[in-house]
């Protein structure tokens, strides 16, 4: 555990002990998707990685290949991330709790129908993918 660089103990404690917390039955479900970050590609974290997730990582060493800095296809990137600072971020946080519980709210709000629609524009923009032959492609907004 201690390979991994960039990210402080506090940090790390906090990420082995969220994972460690779910139920197996959960953790099934649960894929690593690597973003490509140095940080991750360090042999120690690559092993907890396989060791945590198994078969279950897209990305770099993965068992599904995901191109790094991708972020036209990444949901994550082009719906969640922007929405839930969003949500968290109208006021500054005024402490470490406040943070948290508005972070939890914030992914608690994300509807059904959101992520219907998340799917939708995953599809649009695979299919654009597909059209560019995996290359750069213009999308709308």
């Amino acid at each position: 555990m201690a390979d991994w660089v960039g990210m402080g103990d506090k940090q790390l404690n906090s990420l082995v002990s969220l994972i460690e917390d779910l139920p197996l039955s959960d953790l099934r479900n649960v894929w690593f998707q690597h973003d490509g970050a140095p940080p991750h590609k360090v042999s120690g974290v690559q092993q907890y990685i396989r060791n945590t997730f198994q078969l279950q990582v897209i990305g770099y060493g993965g068992c599904v290949e995901w191109p790094p800095r991708s972020p036209d296809l990444n949901s994550l990137d082009f719906f969640l991330w922007g929405y839930i600072k969003q949500r968290v971020y109208v006021t500054p946080p005024p402490t470490l709790q406040e943070l948290r519980n508005r972070i939890t709210d914030a992914c608690a709000s994300v509807s059904p129908a959101m992520l219907y629609n998340v799917q939708r524009e995953v599809q649009s923009r695979v299919q654009k993918c597909i059209v560019a032959d995996g290359h750069l492609f213009e999308h709308d907004r």
